[in-house]
């Protein structure tokens, strides 16, 4: 059996509308409504349910042989994983925001949950921005005047606009990331690699 780590909210759903279209029924099936569930088996796959941010952490520690994860999640942090494949799903983008009418060079504080690749980015744009790390509705920081701006994901814009809120600048294109442990990759490779094909993936 391998264990499969997936990710919470809206890449499973993701997930699952990739399953639909690949014609996988059984896998569609079992991930429809997990609801409290924390695991699911299927035949010789078991998956189970993380947040976002811990799915590398499981697949890492070989408690998981693959993870299905964001892109942001594992440039954000630095993990000791197999990066297998991109997947056709997941798409979004990491982006500078902000209110109207503010320059790109005016910016000088900006609020996020991506500390590591916001203060890369600024680095490398030789930007002197402070950045504050926020854990969730980084919106609200321009809004009270805790920051210029705020460095989130971005998928249709939909949060941004109902917030008053504008999208300055692209930083990272992002779309899911099939993961694997680095030991499992060989001590279950047959069981893997029949799953990936399965997926189509690679």
């Amino acid at each position: 059996m391998i264990t499969v780590a997936l990710s919470k909210g809206r890449l499973l759903k993701d997930f699952q509308r990739f399953l639909k279209e690949g014609n996988l029924p059984q896998y569609e099936a079992a991930l429809v409504d997990p609801g409290r569930n924390l695991y699911t088996e299927v035949g010789d796959v078991r998956f189970i349910f993380a947040k976002g941010a811990d799915v590398p952490v499981y697949v890492e520690n070989g408690i998981a042989d693959l993870g299905i994860v964001g892109e942001d999640t594992i440039r954000e942090q630095s993990f000791d994983v197999m990066k297998l494949a991109k997947l056709p799903f997941g798409k979004c983008r990491l982006s500078i925001c902000g209110l109207p009418n503010l320059a790109k060079g005016d910016i000088r504080s900006a609020a996020t949950s991506f500390v590591n690749l916001a203060e890369e980015h600024f680095l490398k744009e030789r930007m002197d921005v402070e950045v504050v790390h926020l854990h969730g509705s980084v919106e609200l920081a321009p809004l009270l005047g805790l920051t210029d701006a705020i460095v989130d994901i971005v998928q249709t814009g939909t949060t941004l606009k109902a917030n008053g809120l504008v999208e300055y600048e692209e930083i990272l294109p992002i779309q899911a990331r099939l993961i694997a442990n680095k030991q499992s990759f060989y001590t279950k490779e047959a069981a893997m690699y029949d799953f990936i094909q399965e997926l189509g993936v690679l």
